[in-house]
């Protein structure tokens, strides 16, 4: 599975936006449809980022444990 590097902070700026967007009550029910799966799309992506950076902390204070308790 090949997945793009996405930029969390601007994900998540075009998350806000598209809630905003449909919470106005201004789009068509297409269009509605249409933002809703693109804000799920990028709230997984987001999701995803965060569970990596979760992983990649535990993974990091688990080593320094490891070196703390050697040394």
């Amino acid at each position: 599975m090949a997945s793009k590097k996405i930029d969390f902070e601007k994900s998540l700026k075009e998350l806000s936006e598209i809630v905003e967007r449909l919470e106005s009550g201004e789009c068509t029910l297409d269009e509605s449809i249409a933002l809703f799966e693109k804000g799920m799309q990028i709230s997984k992506e987001c999701s995803q980022t965060l569970q990596d950076a979760r992983q990649k902390i535990i993974m990091l204070t688990d080593i320094e444990g490891m070196t703390e308790n050697n040394g």
